[in-house]
């Protein structure tokens, strides 16, 4: 039945291709981990993309702020919730269950690595990764799989629906950010990629776990 059905197009060409998104993923999320642990200050980089993210017009603070939100404890918590009745009203229940569990792993994923990479921002926050840039990124890329699946596209064109889409919103949150003056944009990157990585292997591992519990 429709309401028990997970994505059919994992089946039909997107199941590597999240395979890859994870792994690149994992990549986004280690290599400025390494780079930046124990760092207190910016680097070139984040100097440089912190200058261009400040030529935002003024009005757009308001916009930052409002997106910030969602990355907070009660706006994260309502983006999950809206996330999984979408899918769950689109029939796609598995996908809801991995949405949840996505953010879930994100937001304890993001905390964790805060500790143990003890980057450091302003009077001390730690800072990497952004939880709110991984959370962004979760919803988007669940959004783009539930795309793919109701337009039935898989292959290249539901690889680049998804990826686009998970660009797109882990970006919005990555100015966000920026702008704000929260976190470092290297931050944000290692957001993005912890954002991918538990997305991409929830919805690979939920299915299956399923499948275990039935057997």
């Amino acid at each position: 039945m429709a309401s028990t059905r997970t994505l059919p197009a994992l089946g039909h060409g997107l199941r590597r291709p999240l395979a890859v998104l994870a792994a690149v993923g994992a990549v986004l999320l280690a290599v400025p981990a390494v780079a930046f642990g124990g760092d207190t200050g910016p680097s070139r980089l984040d100097r440089s993309v912190q200058r261009l993210v400040d030529k935002s017009p003024d009005g757009m603070w308001n916009v930052a702020h409002a997106l910030d939100w969602l990355g907070e404890p009660v706006g994260r918590a309502v983006l999950t919730i809206a996330l999984a009745a979408v899918c769950l009203l689109a029939g796609r229940r598995l996908l809801a269950i991995a949405a949840v569990a996505a953010m879930v792993a994100a937001t304890l994923l993001s905390t964790v690595l805060k500790y143990v990479v003890d980057r450091r921002i302003h009077d001390g926050f730690l800072s990497y990764p952004s939880g709110h840039a991984a959370a962004a990124t979760v919803a988007a890329t669940i959004i783009g799989l539930l795309l793919a699946d109701l337009l039935r596209t898989s292959g290249v064109r539901g690889t680049a629906l998804v990826l686009a889409l998970s660009v797109l919103g882990g970006g919005l949150m990555a100015w966000t950010q920026t702008l704000l003056g929260a976190h470092y944009p290297t931050d944000t990157l290692g957001g993005y990629g912890c954002g991918v990585l538990v997305t991409a292997v929830a919805v690979l591992l939920v299915p299956r776990g399923r499948a275990c519990i039935n057997t």
